[in-house]
């Protein structure tokens, strides 16, 4: 059953409502005074408040108020007892955020039933809340899967594809720098094909989480494809974007697996794209350009980063 405090000065009254109230089940607390009223509303949490509006130290409505404008506690229902009759009281109570107004003395059927429909709101409105609260998390769940790579645990094409129109938006208007790299895993059909699939999962596992510790928080790193990998440098001009590869193939070179042969390394080829570019006009060339500097660093032996610009690009028929 509920928690109810009951915050009335009358010892009789209040000793009244508790032996009603724990006839039906309830669990009864107890408050003399207002000040007290609020600090077991702040630990006890109760699930209904029986509220007097006249009480010795702070009023009831002062009360009912406090309670309203603090989070942890405003959507405890509250119903105000008093034996003021005028409708003007009854309607500066409800203003104040009392759910519901009894008159004492009050004939203790009516009193059950007004905590009976009250409880039966709240109950509602928990359920109802909890199940809103299930599909936010479903749909942030959906929302995350929707721009995650299953495998890696990275963010996939889709969403590095948004993240690169938002870095070209900042670049296009105030000139801020940024670098795009493509990765791709070097021979790594040959690794799926000696070892299986689930060895070349776990190999894309690994490099990516070896990535992604190799760049800044406010980078960007995703699984851009097959054995590929796609990674956007916030703010970071060429030269800064070289030593990032490095570092990216030095650690990804370290790598190893028990599943394969001892002592067979994981290496990595990298093309580079960098703006501010002269010749980059349009965003659909960025993604072009850092391909064919992955290009290059694959026709000049792998397990090496190249960096290439537009003009380069398009002088190069590959």
């Amino acid at each position: 059953m509920a928690k109810i405090l009951v915050v009335d000065d009358s010892a009789f009254e209040a000793k009244h409502s508790k032996v009603l109230l724990e006839r039906e089940g309830h669990e009864v607390l107890i408050a003399e005074n207002g000040m007290q009223g609020m600090k077991l509303i702040k630990l006890e949490r109760p699930d209904l408040i029986l509220l007097d509006l006249v009480l010795p130290d702070i009023s009831g409505r002062e009360v009912c108020r406090w309670a309203k404008l603090n989070v942890e506690s405003q959507s405890i229902p509250i119903i105000i007892l008093t034996a003021r009759t005028e409708v003007k009281e009854r309607v500066a109570g409800l203003e104040d955020g009392a759910n519901d107004y009894v008159t004492k003395p009050c004939d203790d059927s009516e009193l059950k039933a007004r905590i009976d429909a009250v409880l039966r709101e709240k109950t509602l409105r928990d359920q109802l809340e909890k199940k809103n609260t299930e599909y936010e998390e479903l749909m942030r769940k959906f929302e995350r899967m929707a721009i995650t790579d299953p495998v890696t645990g990275l963010f996939n094409r889709r969403r590095f594809e948004e993240m690169l129109a938002q870095e070209f938006e900042r670049y296009r208007r105030y000139g801020t720098p940024f670098t795009c790299l493509m990765i791709d895993v070097d021979h790594f059909k040959r690794i799926n094909d000696t070892y299986g699939h689930d060895v070349g999962d776990l190999v894309l596992k690994e490099t990516a989480q070896t990535i992604q510790a190799q760049i800044r928080g406010v980078d960007t790193v995703s699984r851009y494809g097959g054995d590929e990998f796609a990674v956007l440098l916030s703010q970071q001009k060429g030269e800064e974007a070289v030593k990032a590869a490095g570092r990216i193939l030095r650690h990804v070179r370290q790598l190893r697996f028990k599943e394969m042969k001892k002592g067979e390394k994981i290496t990595l080829s990298i093309g580079i794209a960098a703006l501010p570019d002269p010749d980059l006009k349009e965003m659909d060339q960025i993604m072009p350009c850092a391909d064919y500097a992955l290009y290059k660093a694959k026709k000049n032996g792998r397990d090496c980063a190249e960096s290439a610009t537009v003009h380069e690009s398009n002088q190069d028929p590959q």
